[in-house]
């Protein structure tokens, strides 16, 4: 993961983008602090370093930690995979839910029970959908294999998710609008896109399920996993989305759903789009994968490699002096030797 200095230079300077990321909104005084990271050696992850073998820095000076799990510790904490999909309706040509998201009329309570059972690890799943400039959460985080089944299932039914899903209101980050008609420009993040009008607020719903999450304040640890073409009608930017989840310690996991790849060169305002969204992996300390299309397998093997990138993950904790003063603190993870690998995540803010 890089820096929150970091990601705005590399956002500004991408091509087309003239704005700064959102000043993130989280303020709330957290009770508890989390943070998790991996720690790899080449192109593994190294499963086995003890709590001595690294240093947490609060404001660059060493802290000290009460919560320390490994891949390697025996009743690890929780873990959640927080699900985002992208159900925005079809768009001739651009999109289409129905063949992108081919799981849903095949994924069966056989496939949420080979993803949720792990004998040594508390697995959760929570599912939310977008549509439009709708965000539903379908269920909070559950092991319910027939609950996780049903709402899997049940994604495209718009009347169904409204009616079974709990509303969170979305709004535009500071700073951020909508893109209306007009010309091309090369200022890519406000310019007019090839279907521009039929598009909805992905950026918005995924702030909007990281402010939800934050609220819980538990000894969980989670990854959010967001499947879209990551293409709105707005001008915020994924960055933004990323600067709330490096302030939460939220790893994401972007899965672009290029319908058809008819996303490619010929329209480049749309690719920029999708590429940034794809960046939000390098950038929060997850990873991006791109499909045409997922059908059931495709969604098990995805998110089985999702949950295991997340089981080799370690978390380290603390719960803050509740006489101090709150103040807004940055926080971050080293190893103690170098030899011991490198550090991919652990940075995060946090006010206590």
């Amino acid at each position: 993961m890089i820096s929150r200095l970091f990601l705005t230079l590399l956002l500004v300077t991408s091509a087309g983008a003239q704005q700064e990321p959102a000043v993130a909104s989280f303020s709330a005084q957290t009770r508890l602090v989390l943070l998790s990271f991996h720690i790899r050696q080449g192109k593994h992850f190294v499963p086995d370093l003890k709590a001595g073998d690294v240093t947490l820095l609060e404001d660059g000076k060493p802290r000290p930690f009460m919560i320390f799990d490994s891949p390697a510790t025996q009743g690890r904490i929780p873990l959640e995979l927080v699900l985002l999909f992208d159900v925005n309706p079809a768009i001739p040509y651009f999109w289409d839910p129905a063949d992108v998201f081919r799981f849903i009329p095949r994924w069966d309570e056989g496939m949420t029970r080979q993803l949720l059972e792990k004998p040594d690890a508390d697995f959760r799943i929570s599912i939310y959908a977008t549509t439009g400039e709708k965000l539903y959460r379908l269920t909070g985080a559950t092991k319910d294999v027939r609950v996780v089944t049903r709402y899997l299932r049940g994604l495209l039914n718009a009347s169904y998710v409204a009616e079974a899903g709990t509303d969170i209101p979305l709004t535009l980050p500071p700073k951020r609008d909508t893109v209306g008609y007009g010309p091309f420009t090369q200022d890519y993040q406000t310019s007019y896109f090839v279907s521009n009008e039929h598009r909805g607020w992905p950026m918005e719903a995924a702030i909007g399920v990281l402010n939800e999450v934050a609220t819980a304040q538990d000894k969980v640890s989670r990854v959010m996993v967001m499947f879209s073409e990551g293409i709105g009608a707005t001008t915020t930017l994924p960055g933004d989305i990323g600067v709330h989840a490096l302030d939460l310690g939220i790893p994401i996991y972007p899965v672009a759903t290029n319908y058809r790849h008819h996303i490619f060169g010929g329209y480049p305002r749309n690719l920029w789009r999708m590429r940034q969204f794809k960046d939000l992996g390098k950038l929060t300390g997850g990873r991006s994968v791109e499909y045409a299309s997922i059908d059931a397998p495709l969604l098990l093997k995805i998110l089985d490699s999702f949950k295991a990138d997340a089981l080799a993950q370690y978390v380290i904790g603390f719960v803050p002096d509740s006489n101090a003063s709150p103040q807004r603190h940055s926080l971050e993870v080293r190893v103690a030797k170098k030899s011991s690998g490198s550090v991919e995540g652990g940075k995060r803010a946090a006010v206590y």
